[in-house]
């Protein structure tokens, strides 16, 4: 039954790429052009320059004198997936619909992500599958990538964000990155296991991960993996796995078995990747790959496990265009992380594993994806190749702390070590840009951008807090201690705003830097008039923010307050924030305002290792690079990309575009 089913999701796909293929203006095309994009997430201007003026960046200081190098700009706010999307689609976020990472259904006050919906799978008596789940991508507009490959051009699409579910590229590929879940439906759920943890310790972290306890018989410890929720009930179960840890002799190495599949791990060593199979019925079973890091065998054992990925070769939602592609990846590379948030930020920020073995993991990630990348360029060549690279982005948000002497988590001790990171992720990044120069067909265009710049985050706003004791937003019990919320609590629509009296509040926040209005005749709870009242409570509140001051040091904390209609257009402008803050270098909005808590204080130290940041930050100072190997004279947007790599390959843009072609000299 399983094989019927993944067999009748392979047909629809190949019929619907046959209907596709249908739609070319003509066969497919020779690739006497080529167009390659690389995008670097977060790879900043300022840094670029810097390292380029030290001669650390050769490459990229070649393209900068002999071609193009630019900061571009990005979308307001600048977001990975707000960006990326209008990056795909030339569109603004009022047309593609994504503002941040989380929206909001005014039905029932809950964040929701923003980049897919789920429909829940079917089961006859709670056995036979009779529906797969349906996830469906809500990102508006046409990317560029599918238009090329509409109008005959071969394409190929590595890791490119927003693409789950992917798009199909008609006699293309492509290999969706950021927005893919793991195997429990989260992004990026890590696991520790250790003897040392307390029943009190052991569970949900604030940031994505399951802490577990180990109970040391002799030598030995055996557990569970927890994955996904169990699809046959409505009850919010989770399959589990069991797994066993043996200490060898002498203690220096662990055994790990899963499901008969052995490896003797050395300490402070990775583990090659295990299959985790999780059985729903008799008819079908979850395939998933993880990986272990073995932290300490004495005098505690401490084992890190990677976040449940999607097992390219058996995925039970698609991950790939075609369906296959993924795993031939897999079979060609060697098996590889599918996860979209591709490198294990929340283990790092929740310190439970180091620097060293954050950045081992991630610049492993790289080179996997640079072997690949290359791979296709010189075996397969494509009229359109479209690759982006997540390392720039990760390592700076976690070490930003190590070369900003201000930061709470500033240490001079790890900054001797590791203050390094940023610009070794991005002497990587320069080596890939040489490669790829050399691997390109003569005579093709390279584009190199960024998303965004960075800053750094030294102290967190909690929004909701300061619309309590401003008057915006009221508590029912005022006295009340707040319960921390946490990412689990958002996949598994935990309790949100439970102590929020709808009936006297005015406005509320939720995401990275948005404020809603408790609009009546849009918010279930609705208390302000649409027209002059709104527009009265919007000034007031753009008013007393932009006035706000931090107590320590009497700086402003935002920089700028935008209305929705000021900044985004579209047919989806009804779905945006009523206000979207951005904040001067430094601040940003705190996690817990992220997920709609009321915590205490209002201006809080940053004391995560997550350090830098942009997703909240204004796009004025925030904006991304853009390279080429052709001279561009305009200043580019990152909305421009689309048409230009359109009118590159001579195909018209699908539709108005907010961006505009830009003409090489």
């Amino acid at each position: 039954m399983k094989k019927v089913v993944k067999l009748s999701v392979l047909v629809a796909g190949l019929l619907a790429g046959v209907a596709l293929t249908a739609c070319h203006r003509g066969a497919m095309r020779p690739v006497t052009k080529q167009v390659v994009v690389l995008g670097f997430d977060g790879a900043d201007p300022k840094f670029a320059a810097k390292w380029m003026a030290e001669g650390a960046l050769p490459n990229l200081a070649r393209l900068a004198q002999e071609g193009t190098f630019k900061p571009l700009g990005t979308t307001n706010p600048p977001e990975s997936p707000v960006a990326w999307a209008s990056f795909a689609t030339g569109l603004n976020p009022g047309g593609t619909g994504i503002y941040d990472f989380l929206k909001r259904d005014p039905e029932t006050y809950l964040p929701e992500l923003s980049l897919v919906s789920h429909e829940k799978p079917k089961f006859l008596w709670g056995i036979i599958p009779i529906k797969a789940p349906k996830v469906t991508n809500l990102r508006s507009g046409v990317p560029f990538y599918q238009a090329a490959a509409d109008a005959g051009y071969k394409t190929t699409v590595i890791r490119m964000p927003l693409e789950f579910p992917p798009t199909t590229i008609p006699g293309g590929k492509l290999w969706a990155g950021l927005g893919v879940p793991d195997l429990r439906g989260t992004w990026g759920t890590f696991f520790y296991f250790s003897s040392d943890l307390t029943p009190y310790e052991a569970g949900d972290t604030e940031f994505g991960g399951k802490l577990e306890q180990l109970v040391l018989t002799g030598n030995g410890a055996s557990t569970t993996i927890e994955g996904p929720v169990d699809p046959t009930t409505d009850k919010f179960t989770r399959l589990t796995v069991p797994i066993d840890f043996k200490l060898s002799a002498d203690g220096k190495s662990v055994t790990i078995n899963l499901q008969g599949q052995s490896a003797t791990v050395g300490e402070r060593q990775w583990s090659n990747w295990f299959h985790a199979r999780f059985r729903v019925t008799p008819f079908l079973t979850l395939s998933s790959i993880c990986r272990f890091f073995i932290l300490q065998t004495s005098p505690e054992l401490r084992i890190y496990m990677t976040p449940l990925n999607l097992d390219p070769e058996d995925s039970p939602l698609p991950i790939s265009s075609p369906p296959g592609y993924a795993g031939e990846l897999a079979k060609r590379h060697g098996l590889m992380k599918t996860l979209g948030w591709w490198h294990d930020t929340w283990a790092l920020n929740e310190e439970r594993i180091d620097e060293g073995v954050f950045l081992e993991d991630c610049w492993r990630n790289m080179q996997q994806e640079r072997e690949i990348l290359l791979d296709e360029l010189q075996r397969d060549p494509p009229s359109l190749m479209v690759a982006v690279f997540t390392a720039t982005d990760s390592v700076s948000h976690m070490f930003y702390r190590l070369i900003d002497a201000k930061s709470p988590r500033y240490d001079a001790a790890l900054a001797a070590k590791y203050g390094d990171a940023i610009e070794k992720t991005y002497e990587r990044m320069d080596a890939i840009v040489g490669e790829v120069m050399r691997a390109m067909r003569p005579g093709a265009t390279l584009i190199i951008v960024s998303d965004h710049g960075f800053h750094s985050w030294r102290k967190g706003f909690n929004t909701n807090t300061w619309l309590v004791e401003n008057g915006f937003m009221t508590l029912k019990n005022p006295g009340a201690t707040e319960k921390q919320v946490n990412l689990d609590n958002l996949f598994s629509q935990g309790s949100f705003f439970p102590n929020t009296d709808w009936s006297r509040t005015q406005a509320y926040a939720l995401g990275l830097g948005q404020i809603y209005l408790n609009l009546r005749g849009r918010e279930k709870y609705g208390i302000v008039s649409p027209g002059p009242e709104a527009q009265r409570i919007l000034n007031d509140l753009r008013q007393k923010l932009l006035a706000l001051e931090d107590p320590d040091t009497h700086e402003k904390v935002i920089e700028n307050v935008y209305l929705a209609p000021e900044i985004f257009h579209g047919a989806r402008l009804s779905e945006a924030p009523d206000l979207q803050m951005s904040f001067h270098d430094g601040y940003r909005t705190s996690w817990q305002t992220s997920l709609g808590a009321v915590p205490q204080g209002i201006i809080v130290a940053n004391m995560k290792k997550w350090s830098g940041d942009h997703c909240a930050s204004d796009p004025s100072d925030t904006q991304g690079i853009f390279f080429s190997n052709r001279h561009f004279p305009e200043q580019p947007s990152i909305l421009d990309i689309s048409p230009t790599v359109l009118g590159l390959l001579g195909v018209s843009p699908p539709g108005n575009l907010d961006g505009k072609e830009l003409s090489p000299q």
